[in-house]
């Protein structure tokens, strides 16, 4: 029985985190790679054949023709979206990658890949339910926060300075309760993921498992995708900062605009692969905890290769 397998504090777990993406640095990277490499084209090319038009005498700092904002709208809209599609299947893959590696398997990224075969539905429909719940459920406060806030200065004239302070605390209440909610909701459905990927399981029954898995943990899964998202933001200033200031002296509009989408590219094949492998780690511990996930393994691997395969299933 692999060693990792037990209960593990939240320290421990960030401490196995970090050495397991050492170890298996080129594995991740390899598999991290391709998502953030294509997007990297795209906002290259869409940099450089994307321009800001005047409208009549005014330059393009004071005023932007309209097609030229639709223009950056649309290849923002489709840049956004290829890299999500492009993200959801390398977190896949990633979570394939380290559910081996941290059974004492050897794999690569093709292997990684290739495991995700039949299963590219699944994952994006987890993807965009897991979106839909999250952002659903937020918008609709904000919403009301702005329904709020026009009540509000319709009803200032009829009932003065009272009606506006009242509205804008409602708003404000609005706005941070949809915050609040949206991190809860990601939480509550934060290993629905590596629930699909790993026992094979439909896009419902991965929300369940999800759910019954983060109950009761919810802080810690909360701390420790938060303390990753922190680190990639401090990874991507500080490369954005340097390789920014390397461009600067061109004094070049696209060239910026290149060497910040690589300084988000090398960001993002850097760190990103850390927060999938610690929650899969999160995912690994929450079954030891609740299902004795350690003794099913110890268990299969006593009564053969037959017995070990059925182990993910629940």
């Amino acid at each position: 029985m692999p060693e990792a397998l037990r209960p593990m504090s939240t320290g421990e777990l960030l401490d196995r985190a970090f050495a397991l993406y050492k170890r298996n640095f080129l594995l991740f990277v390899a598999i991290a790679t391709p998502a953030p490499a294509i997007y990297l084209v795209f906002q290259l090319i869409s940099s450089a054949g994307t321009e800001i038009r005047p409208v009549g005498g005014l330059t393009p700092r004071t005023a932007f023709n309209s097609s030229a904002i639709a223009e950056v709208l649309v290849v923002a809209f489709i840049g956004v979206l290829v890299y999500m599609l492009g993200l959801a299947i390398t977190h896949a893959a990633t979570i394939r990658a380290v559910s081996a590696v941290h059974l004492g398997r050897t794999t690569t990224a093709g292997e990684a890949y290739a495991g995700l075969k039949g299963r590219y539905g699944r994952i994006l429909g987890v993807f965009v339910s897991v979106a839909i719940r999250v952002f659903g459920g937020s918008m609709l406060l904000y919403l009301a926060a702005v329904l709020v806030a026009v009540a509000a200065v319709a009803a200032a004239s009829a009932l003065g300075t009272l009606a506006t302070v009242i509205g804008v605390i409602v708003g404000l209440a609005a706005v941070v309760g949809g915050v609040v909610l949206a991190i809860s909701l990601f939480v509550r459905y934060s290993l629905a993921v590596q629930a699909c990927i790993v026992e094979d399981i439909p896009v419902k029954q991965s929300l369940q498992r999800s759910i019954f898995l983060a109950k009761g943990d919810r802080n810690r899964i909360l701390t420790v995708y938060t303390l990753f998202v922190v680190l990639n933001l401090v990874v991507a200033l500080t490369l954005g900062f340097a390789i920014g200031a390397l461009s600067a002296p061109f004094h070049s509009l696209q060239l910026t605009r290149a060497m910040g989408a690589l300084a988000g590219f090398l960001a993002g094949i850097l760190t990103s692969p850390l927060a999938t492998v610690a929650m899969s780690l999160v995912y690994d511990d929450e079954r030891v905890r609740k299902e004795a996930f350690d003794l099913q393994l110890m268990m299969a691997a006593m009564d053969g290769p037959q017995a070990g395969a059925a182990v993910s299933a629940t």
